[in-house]
Order: structure tokens, then C-alpha cells, then sequence
């Protein structure tokens, strides 16, 4: 988890900061909602999200055919939301199927990452097409950020080809870089992730209401933690450079939010059940009265 998160805080460095801090501030709001309520307020969230993507592929639309991106953003916005919620049960459960492969991917992921050793990479050990800072000069292969510094991860990235002016350019190296790190674990990779999407599909089609509220909370924990590493980044803390001596801190903060976020839904959810058996019971004790 921390070699990702590192990716992460070397990635959006060059960003700027009050981009940082609104986008974090907003994720980090909305991953509390999602953490401690996402259960409860299903249709809205679904509603949102289909809002959120309707918004996307109006923009789109509108840059395609030359129309007024507002107006598309709009009308794309709601008619997506309108068939989202009409479609919510089909839509929880190809989301909850997404985000198990997704937690599997992550998980495999990260354990990968942080097995891996630190090594160096001289011209003579250079595969064809892989760049150096300089001809017959080491640097660190891209299994390691833990093992650089600041400044040594934004001059690897550089060295990749991201530039600190173009952000999409940094995203397609860090990925792409990313992607060469897992080498032969690649074919594992895309086998958790399907064992992870069919778990999840087994898993809210028979039991539901313990699953959903699990699924919230792991985005909602994860939306939230992410907000606030950007937040603190605009800010100028590197949290996660700071906390690369106890990389256990990140993971075991993730999974008590998670726990804690999972069970506060499942107890939300079960009054909220004893309640609605509760209440027809009402007026037959007055009429008996």
C-alpha cells in the first residue's frame, strides 16, 4: 500500500496547491459520508455517482459535436442519475463486483510492491529502451520508491518522460511504470481480480446486507484517506514520505477505518430494520387498549 501511495504523492508533488487542497477537501468529505452513512443513503450515492458519470460523457459529447458543454453536462447528468436509480439493485451489484476486483487488484498489488527489494540499474543491465539519468550511471528501478528520496522520485519520473507541466503525460509514465514493476506477477495480477469480482458478485447476491455496507466503507475509507493525503499535500506535508520508516501505520489505519465504518453501517442498518417490524404493532396495542 505505501510503494501506491508513494506513486501517488510523486505524482500530484508538481500539482498545484489549491487544486490540491479543493480536491482533497472534497474527496475527504465525501469519503465520510460514504464511510459512516454510505448504506443508508444507497439510492442517493447511486444517484450521484450516475450524475457524475452522465456529467463525463456529456462534456465528452459536447467537445465531439461542438454543443454547449454546460447544457450536455446537464442533460447527461440527469438522465443518467434517472436510470441509475432506476436500475439500483443491477448497478450495486456490478459495483460491489468492481469493487472486490478492485480491492484484490490493489491488495496483490501492493504486496508485490513492497517485497520487492531495492536495486540498481547500470547500462549493462539495462534492457533495450529503458532510460538513464545518464549513460553508465545508476539509478533505482521503478520496484522501489521507499528506497528514494523527494527528490529522487520526481527526477525518476522526469527521467520517464513526465514532465511537471503536463500532468496526464506523469499519469501515463507512473502507470505504465507501475505496470513494468509487476513484470512476471502480471498474469497473477489479472487472477485476483478476477477471483476478486467473482467473490464479490457471490458474496451480494446471497448475503447483501452485509456486503454493501462493507463495500461503502472501503471506498468511503479510501476516498477519505486519499482526500486527505492531497489535502496535506497542497499544504505541503508529505505525510507518506514522513511515515515510510512504519509503513505498517497506513495499512493498519486503512483496515480499522474500514472495521469500524463496516460496523457502524451493519448496526445503523439493523435498527433501522427492528424498527420497521416495529412500528405496524403500534396502533393494534391501542386498539386492544
Amino acid at each position: 500500500m505505501n510503494e501506491l501511495l508513494l506513486r501517488i504523492e510523486a505524482l500530484c508533488t508538481a500539482v498545484d496547491s489549491s487544486i490540491l487542497i479543493g480536491a482533497g477537501a472534497g474527496m475527504a468529505v465525501v469519503g465520510l459520508f460514504l464511510w459512516l452513512g454510505g448504506a443508508r443513503y444507497g439510492t442517493i450515492v447511486i444517484g450521484l455517482l450516475g450524475a457524475a458519470v452522465g456529467a463525463m460523457v456529456g462534456l465528452i459529447v459536447s467537445q465531439k459535436l461542438g454543443l454547449g458543454p454546460f447544457l450536455c453536462m446537464a442533460v447527461g447528468a440527469v438522465i443518467l442519475s434517472i436510470l441509475s436509480i432506476a436500475a439500483r439493485n443491477g448497478l450495486i451489484i456490478v459495483l460491489a463486483t468492481v469493487i472486490f476486483a478492485l480491492i484484490a487488484a490493489t491488495a496483490y498489488t501492493s504486496v508485490v510492491l513492497d517485497a520487492q527489494p531495492a536495486e540498481e540499474l547500470t547500462a549493462q543491465k539495462a534492457a533495450p529502451g529503458d532510460s538513464l539519468t545518464a549513460q553508465g550511471q545508476s539509478r533505482f528501478v521503478y520496484q522501489s520508491f521507499s528506497s528514494m528520496d523527494l527528490d529522487a522520485r520526481q527526477a525518476y519520473i522526469n527521467d520517464l518522460g513526465g514532465s511537471k507541466e503536463d500532468f496526464q503525460g506523469r499519469l501515463k509514465v507512473v502507470l505504465a511504470d507501475l505496470w513494468r514493476a509487476l513484470g512476471p506477477h502480471k498474469w497473477y495480477l489479472l487472477g485476483a481480480i478476477l477471483i476478486g469480482g467473482v467473490g464479490g458478485f457471490l458474496l451480494i447476491w446471497f448475503i447483501k446486507n452485509v456486503v454493501l455496507p462493507l463495500c461503502y466503507s472501503v471506498v468511503g475509507a479510501t476516498a477519505a484517506l486519499l482526500g486527505v493525503q492531497l489535502l496535506l499535500l497542497g499544504l505541503g506535508a508529505h505525510v507518506v514520505s514522513d511515515l515510510s520508516p512504519r509503513p505498517w501505520i497506513v495499512p493498519a489505519v486503512f483496515g480499522s477505518m474500514t472495521f469500524i465504518g463496516w460496523l457502524r453501517q451493519l448496526l445503523a442498518g439493523r435498527k433501522r430494520h427492528v424498527r420497521t417490524e416495529e412500528a405496524p404493532e403500534e396502533p393494534r396495542s391501542r386498539d386492544a387498549k
